[in-house]
């Protein structure tokens, strides 16, 4: 259970947005963001984010994290809609398949996501965000 909670965390690191001046934006906009994780219909967590400029290319990218490699054959995130398939390898070269599939608009997102653990052990999960604010608090993360 941990590790869902820990890869829907970094999955939440990773997502971004944009400070370019468009009149409409490509995926979610910058600023201050919550998180809330579930694994199956237990909660598993929540967090706050500031989101800045380099997270909405990794958004428009998928998920990943510092801590895997990541690799998708699938990776459609457009017109409000996620859909990723392929694999993440931690750095000991062990390979975890995961999928996820969801929807954005510019102020929140939702994404559900299986993945394997390198044990073969199934997982799932949900993540849903929402921007709260257009600027970060000054302690935020």
């Amino acid at each position: 259970m941990r590790l869902i909670a820990l890869a829907l965390t970094a999955a939440g690191l990773a997502m971004g947005a944009s400070l370019a001046a468009a009149p409409a934006p490509a995926t979610i906009l910058p600023g201050h963001w919550e998180y809330s994780y579930r694994i199956g219909p237990i909660p598993a967590g929540d967090e706050s984010r500031c989101l800045k400029q380099a997270d909405v290319e990794q958004f428009a990218k998928g998920i990943c994290t510092r801590k895997y490699t990541c690799d998708y054959q699938t990776r459609v995130v457009k017109d409000g809609k996620i859909s990723l398939k392929g694999t993440w390898t931690d750095k000991k070269g062990r390979v975890a398949p995961v999928t996820a599939k969801g929807g954005y608009t510019p102020e929140s997102f939702r994404m559900d996501i299986k993945l394997k653990t390198v044990n073969g052990l199934p997982l799932a999960g949900v993540m849903d965000a929402r921007r709260v604010s257009a600027s970060c608090p000054a302690d935020a993360k």
